[in-house]
């Protein structure tokens, strides 16, 4: 008897108009996540070689351990070598890495040489949609290893690492791995 009291209860009442609404708020919703998603680089890291990302500067940078996978946006991090392939530029020298797209983030990660006690000196800066208008996200002091810079939500087409004033051993600035990402 209750079964057929709720089969009938169905067949009489109007549902449709509450999944109806469910439906479209929820499409709203995840239409709205999807664009943001993909402005956000899918929350994944948008300096990646695999990406699309490139080093606009790569003529004027010294690629170091030239006979392993050096570039600060590659994917291979961990090899058995006495040398770690790295990126360095001279004092007031430069890395820049172009994106594919203008993203949206709010954290570089960077990894400094760290095989001896350096600390370095640098500046950071976001280039912008207009691909002209910079903003400063770092300046200070670097310990060796990996940090992370955390800014407010930007819309970024170009990051520009700078050798302010070399670091403690010598004149250059010395990079294993840069990532570029949203983070929540």
């Amino acid at each position: 008897m209750k079964q057929f009291l709720f089969i009938l209860l169905l067949k009489f009442s109007d549902f449709s108009t509450i999944s109806d609404a469910n439906a479209i708020s929820t499409q709203i919703n995840f239409c709205g996540l999807d664009i943001k998603s993909n402005i956000r680089g899918n929350y994944q890291d948008v300096a990646k070689q695999d990406n699309g990302a490139f080093l606009q500067s790569a003529r004027s940078n010294l690629f170091i351990a030239s006979n392993l996978e050096n570039c600060p946006l590659r994917n291979l991090l961990y090899f058995k070598t006495s040398s770690i392939g790295h990126i360095a530029v001279n004092l007031h020298g430069k890395i820049i890495i172009q994106f594919l797209q203008t993203y949206e983030i709010n954290r570089i990660r960077f990894w400094m040489y760290d095989l001896d006690a350096r600390i370095t000196d640098i500046q950071i800066f976001t280039t912008g949609s207009d691909r002209v208008t910079e903003t400063i996200i770092f300046d200070g002091l670097v310990k060796p290893g990996v940090a992370t810079v955390k800014f407010n939500d930007q819309l970024v087409s170009k990051i520009r690492f700078y050798n302010k004033a070399g670091n403690s051993l010598y004149e250059h600035m010395s990079i294993i791995k840069i990532e570029a990402y949203y983070g929540f």
